[in-house]
């Protein structure tokens, strides 16, 4: 990988006009080392890189004099703008160039060498060494030697030490001060911990309403403070007075209508379930928002939650269930399903009912079964659902000597399998299988006195026989 590292031209100057007319550069020319110029076209208003246009293949490695001329679109040409650029890992081959090791100086010491683990950055904070320096800014200069043994040009940079006390040390901070808007810091003798909740120490009183700035600085026990963190916070209720600020009301509104206002009982903590009427909701999911009023009728922040109603109640009233209904496929809305029969005893009074019931003119097929109760003032509970398949009819007919089956059942199965015994016990045997949904099983009636057939199929999820031991007509 070939580095090369170009200065940035500062401008390009030309002499001025008569006209005063406003010129373009159409092309650039550029010289390095006092050879000759060579020139290249420019996009209209675009700016140049210099390190993607100037060919630096076959230059040794070093300092470099570029300089660089513009041509506008009257063919003049400006001054010449002189520069300097290095390269540091040039070397005509195209070989890629792998630094090997890195070297650091500090406030113009000698280099201190660095011998790094394989990786794409690295953080000086891990490398550095910093003991025995004086609290400040200090100037850090750094380098890098690449696998031939040349040293690339120095990139410069400053760092501070806050907290150097050159004893190696664990040092612990004692105070913390804090400045709202510019302001004077103020102490905070903070109780030892590894974090500070600022909500508790921050003094806002007199504070307008809105947004502050707040700057956060520490000491440590060797009296030295370290840098500052910046940050914001908001004041949202705040009288000026000093006076402690009691939440005298709270409002709630429910999926998103109207607040209405509580009054609880004087304690830290109260019970929002007991407040709060939820007999009048759906059975579902519902959002509440609450917020408080303090005695100056002031109106706090919204705290939303989620609450699922499953049956609400009025308490201390019984609830009994006086009706049932199931639907089939596709829910038709509470109190528009298939009623279900009252129990044998009349009354739904039981935790287990015997309510048997024949549910007929459904399709062929699955289905999802949905079922739920009405209690005595008239709300349905939720949904119990399952599924169910609904089994064909085999219709078992004879012609002649010939028995004939046929079957319903939906599309989609790949292969029926006819199975025929001499009694109703079995053994079934399979005698053929079929696509169709017919089945012709020719003479038997001349050769066998009864028969007792089944259709079988598989449709790699479910077994299904319709229905088993179907006598053969004679």
């Amino acid at each position: 990988m070939k580095l090369r590292v170009l200065l940035s031209l500062l401008c390009l100057l030309f002499a001025s006009g008569a006209s005063a007319q406003v010129r373009l550069i159409t092309t650039v020319e550029y010289q390095i080392d006092n050879g000759s110029f060579t020139s290249f076209n420019v996009v209209d208003g675009a700016s140049v890189n210099w390190a993607e246009v100037v060919s630096t293949l076959g230059l040794p490695n070093g300092l470099h004099r570029l300089r660089v001329r513009g041509i506008d679109d009257q063919t003049r040409t400006s001054q010449v703008t002189d520069g300097f650029f290095a390269t540091i890992s040039n070397d005509a081959s195209g070989q890629a160039r792998v630094v090997t090791d890195l070297q650091y100086q500090i406030d113009l010491g000698s280099f201190t060498n660095v011998n790094l683990t394989d990786a794409s950055e690295v953080t000086w904070n891990d490398v550095l060494a910093t003991l025995g320096l004086p609290n400040g800014l200090h100037r850090l200069r750094v380098r890098g030697t690449d696998n031939a043994g040349r040293t690339g040009v120095i990139s410069d940079g400053f760092f501070a030490t806050i907290s150097n006390d050159g004893s190696g040390l664990t040092r612990v901070i004692t105070d913390l001060q804090y400045q709202i808007d510019g302001a004077a810091f103020t102490p905070v003798d903070v109780t030892d911990a590894t974090s500070v909740n600022w909500a508790d120490v921050l003094s806002t009183i007199g504070l307008p309403n809105g947004l502050h700035r707040v700057r956060v600085r520490g000491t440590d026990d060797a009296g030295r403070t370290s840098v500052i963190t910046d940050g914001f916070f908001a004041t949202i209720s705040n009288d000026f007075s000093g006076q402690t600020r009691l939440a005298t009301l709270a409002e709630y509104r429910i999926d998103g209508g109207s607040y209405t206002q509580i009054d609880p009982a004087d304690a830290p903590i109260f019970n929002v379930n007991q407040v709060i009427s939820t007999n009048a909701l759906a059975i579902g999911l519902h959002a509440i928002d609450f917020r408080g009023v303090d005695d100056l009728n002031r109106v706090g922040q919204i705290m939303r939650a989620l609450v699922i109603v499953t049956s609400p109640t009025v308490v201390g009233e019984a609830r009994t269930i006086i009706a049932a209904e199931v639907w089939f496929g596709t829910d038709p809305g509470a109190g528009n399903g298939i009623p279900v029969p009252l129990p044998v005893d009349g009354a739904f009074d039981e935790s287990g009912e015997d309510v048997t019931t024949v549910f007929t003119n459904q399709p062929v097929g699955y289905s999802v079964v949905g079922y739920r109760g009405r209690d005595n003032t008239g709300r349905w509970s939720s949904n119990v659902i399952d599924s169910v398949l609904v089994g064909p009819i085999l219709v078992v007919s004879s012609a002649g000597n010939d028995v004939i089956l046929n079957w319903q059942f939906p599309d989609g199965i790949d292969q029926y399998y006819i199975q025929r015994a001499a009694n109703t016990a079995g053994p079934f045997t399979t005698i053929d299988s079929t696509t169709a949904r017919t089945y012709t099983d020719a003479g038997i009636i001349a050769t066998q006195a009864q028969g007792y057939y089944t259709v079988t199929f598989r449709d790699d999820s479910i077994a299904v026989q319709l229905p088993p031991g179907t006598p053969a007509a004679k």
